[in-house]
């Protein structure tokens, strides 16, 4: 068998909130509650399990999450995070708020969780 992944726990101040945030914003299906956990599925299988419960906040880094995702898709997170008026930047860095990119021939932003500790990145083409 390959390896393949099948989840990842990342570590936040709220598990229900930065998930439904993540979900919200892909349109993805509702989170599930998984024991300590809250599990958001991915097209390719992956769970991305949030935890907030096994790291004392003052040790929680900021994760960084990176997305492939159509056009279409790219277009209604730019469309839900303007409406609510959620910050968002051309790259992981956090300069030029409200700005996206524009690299290896597609276009890309990255944008906090509520607790402020989950950086998702979103691109419409892999790197290269």
């Amino acid at each position: 068998m390959a390896n393949e992944l099948n989840h990842i726990i990342v570590h936040c101040r709220d598990r229900r909130e930065s998930a439904a945030f993540l979900a919200d914003l892909m349109a993805a299906p509702s989170p599930v509650d998984w024991g300590r956990f809250t599990q958001v599925g991915t097209s390719n299988h992956v769970g991305i399990d949030f935890a907030d419960d096994l790291v004392h906040l003052d040790r929680i880094n900021e994760s960084h999450l990176a997305f492939l995702v159509t056009d279409e898709l790219f277009d209604a997170i730019l469309a839900r995070l303007k409406r609510g008026s959620v910050p968002f930047w051309p790259n992981p860095m956090k300069s030029r708020e409200g700005e996206s990119n524009h690299l290896y021939g597609g276009r890309g932003l990255c944008t906090l969780d509520p607790g402020g500790t989950v950086l998702a990145e979103f691109i419409t083409a892999p790197y290269a």
